[in-house]
């Protein structure tokens, strides 16, 4: 398995962010759900794609597994990806589990600035030989429009996450009935 950082090396890296009024842990709830039956909270026909590709080659692309429980830890597996860092707000990196002509690694880092919070996704590339370099070719305009809508994605719906609890939380001093539904909502959308 990969080190926590090898991937800092690697020669190709391609990302996007998006800023939210959320706070660092409503972000860290939303991104630590993805995957699974969860799936990637944006343009999902295109992993879909890229996941059939990999079952074709003999790998586990069309996998959908998550870990027991919601607290990720480095060695868990998200569908085909490995966790090799789980350190909450702050920062989550996966090991590309897929069939490709390299080694990958997606990232995430959430950070707290005076404007609010920043959150990135950067894929981390190594290839193996020439093959590898077009396969990031490749790939490389579909990332950086992947990971501007995913960040965004993900934004948005911590900002709807605060919102359904702050609902919630007036709610519990009113009777019964819409805050109890909101915050069941969230919980069903984001664990």
């Amino acid at each position: 398995m990969a080190t926590a950082d090898e991937h800092l090396g690697y020669p190709y890296r391609a990302g996007g962010e998006a800023r939210t009024t959320a706070r660092p842990e409503s972000v860290w709830r939303v991104l630590s759900a993805i995957g699974g039956e969860n799936r990637y909270f944006t343009l999902n026909a295109l992993w879909t794609v890229r996941e059939a590709m990999d079952a074709l080659l003999g790998g586990e692309g069309m996998v959908r597994r998550r870990p027991e429980g919601g607290t990720l830890r480095p060695g868990d597996r998200i569908d085909s990806w490995t966790v090799l860092v789980a350190d909450a707000p702050r920062r989550l990196s996966l090991l590309f589990g897929m069939k490709a002509p390299g080694r990958g690694v997606l990232e995430f880092t959430i950070r707290r600035e005076a404007a609010g919070t920043i959150v990135s996704a950067t894929a981390y590339w190594r290839p193996h030989g020439l093959a590898g370099i077009l396969y990031w070719r490749a790939m490389e305009p579909a990332h950086l429009f992947l990971f501007r809508m995913l960040t965004r994605e993900i934004c948005r719906r911590a900002e709807q996450l605060e919102a359904e609890l702050s609902t919630s939380a007036v709610g519990a001093e009113k009777p019964a009935g819409g805050a109890a539904a909101s915050l069941s909502f969230a919980a069903r959308q984001l664990p």
